[in-house]
């Protein structure tokens, strides 16, 4: 019941993102960026059209984080989870202080079916910063669906509302919150 709707509500935040196990380091994986654009779908011509200039740059700065960052979310927004996974890996090597790369990435590990390996960069972030309301809020999510833990995820919600009780989804999270002490109760 709220898991289909996951997807949607964990890109809240800034960065899109969905979790995909991919071992391949983006450069050497089987993208679309490596295909020939025309012979490609639409969809992924257009996922190659978008990557190709951020490519580029990563071949003459190898490092640049922004673009890492960028090409993360391109693959997060086409569900591409391993290959967001992998930019987003790259880009906190350089930059691991980054709660809202670490949130999306334990998204599209949660996407992959990886709940575990998700509160595991959902804590990392928190460390970053204890107050980031986005992962606050998909600790939740992720906790009741990926963990069925209702408690866990009423601490979570409970957390975020209280940090901030003018949340902008604040209607979801109650309703999240409520379906969570139907299950404990």
């Amino acid at each position: 019941q709220v898991y289909t709707g996951i997807a949607g509500v964990l890109g809240v935040g800034g960065l899109g993102g969905d979790l995909l196990h991919d071992s391949a380091p983006p450069a050497e994986s089987s993208t679309a960026a490596s295909t020939s654009a025309a012979s490609l779908p639409a969809p992924a011509q257009m996922l190659s059209t978008q990557a190709q200039p951020l490519l580029a740059r990563l071949q003459s700065n190898p490092n640049d984080v922004t673009a890492l960052i960028e090409l993360g979310n391109i693959y997060y927004d086409a569900a591409q989870w391993n290959d967001a996974i992998g930019y987003y890996t790259r880009a906190l090597n350089e930059t691991p202080a980054n709660p809202d790369v670490r949130t999306d990435m334990g998204i599209a590990y949660f996407n992959t079916g990886d709940a575990d390996r998700a509160l595991k960069e959902f804590d990392h972030a928190l460390k970053d910063d204890p107050r980031h309301e986005q992962t606050l809020f998909n600790v939740g999510v992720v906790k009741m669906n990926g963990k069925n833990d209702a408690k866990g995820a009423i601490a979570a919600w409970e957390s975020l509302l209280k940090i901030d009780p003018a949340f902008k989804d604040r209607a979801k999270v109650e309703t999240l919150l409520s379906q969570a002490k139907s299950q404990v109760k």
